[in-house]
């Protein structure tokens, strides 16, 4: 039987070796992220007092350079996400393959335009829906990277046929990391440069062992 401590064990067990990789990947990602949020983020470049914007005007605006960072980041975060799918599967891929979804940069930022669009959505119309979507479309990247050819919306179909009977399990393992999210808080946040490695190393373990083995 394959156990959350199992799936967290063959995680940490892909990442020997690899840390390094995993840390700076995530590294360079929170930077890159930061100064787009830096450059779009109304909250950070505020007009003169006579061109102030409603509050209501501000939150769309805010809302609007979310969705525009997560978008042009996705080709970025799919590369490093199918970095630690390649921890899991055994292979040791050079840094720079996490900027190989750039080569496909408008097929990839549509990637994320579309499940950003779905998920915001779901999550407006109630919390409990949105994450029970964000469940069902988990593994829609490792998907795609097995199926280049496929289409988003078959990667995001064939997510929610492969997750039917998963969800709560998935839901579960990712509890499971509040500790050590708390942890990491307390080292000003500087932990969470090894713990993203080990909770998306962790995912990759959830497809690889539980999901194409179902299927």
């Amino acid at each position: 039987m394959i156990t959350n401590q199992t799936l967290k064990q063959d995680a940490l067990d892909s990442l020997s070796g690899n840390w390094g990789k995993g840390v700076l990947a995530v590294f360079l990602f929170s930077v890159i992220s930061t100064a787009l949020t830096l450059i779009t983020n109304p909250l950070f470049s505020l007009p003169p007092l006579w061109e102030m914007t409603t509050f209501k005007e501000d939150i769309i605006a805010n809302i609007q350079s979310t969705i525009i960072n997560y978008v042009l980041l996705m080709p970025l975060y799919i590369g490093t996400t199918w970095l630690f799918q390649s921890f899991v599967q055994g292979d040791r891929p050079p840094f720079g393959s996490i900027f190989s979804p750039f080569k496909r940069f408008w097929r990839y930022m549509l990637t994320g335009f579309i499940l950003t669009v779905l998920l915001t959505f779901w999550t407006l119309l109630l919390i409990v829906p949105g994450i029970i979507k964000f469940l069902s479309y988990s593994q829609t990247l490792y998907i795609l990277r097995e199926n280049p050819d496929y289409s988003i919306f078959e990667a995001i179909r064939e997510s929610k046929e492969k997750m039917h009977g998963y969800k709560m399990e998935l839901f579960l393992l990712n509890l499971s990391f509040i500790g050590w999210a708390l942890l990491s808080i307390l080292t000003l946040f500087i932990g969470l440069f090894w713990l993203e490695p080990y909770i998306r190393t962790t995912m990759a373990s959830f497809y690889e062992l539980k999901i194409k083995q179902a299927s």
